[in-house]
């Protein structure tokens, strides 16, 4: 079982690295993407499990408070140097966000299975 759970983890840090590359997703959903893989390779040694778990938590809890903050702040012209707010760039920040907290939350599950 652990060593699928490491498998799994291989996979959701290359998808996380792979989202972060692909220029897809507005700043600063891509330093999202790469801290999580940062926490996904951490958390697949037992050394460093505790640091990685505690750093995709946090990347987690961070997407989804700020996945909404676009929608606010391009509603204003005061905030538009904040985060780009041109076409469809607050939906895809809003699809990132929600993207590497799912996949933190899913490495999350897959460190604590290693941990059993």
């Amino acid at each position: 079982m652990a060593t699928q759970a490491r498998i799994g983890q291989a996979v959701l840090g290359v998808l996380m690295v792979g989202c972060a590359l692909t220029g897809l997703f507005p700043r600063p959903v891509p330093l999202l993407f790469a801290i999580a893989a940062v926490g996904t390779a951490n958390a697949a040694f037992p050394a460093m499990r505790t640091f990685g778990s505690a750093l995709l938590g946090g990347v987690a809890a961070a997407s989804i408070a700020l996945s909404s903050v676009p929608f606010v702040t391009c509603s204003s012209e005061r905030f538009t140097e904040v985060f780009t707010c041109s076409g469809d760039a607050p939906t895809w920040h809003l699809t990132g966000t929600v993207l590497v907290a799912g996949l933190s939350g899913a490495s999350l599950v897959l460190a604590r299975i290693t941990v059993q």
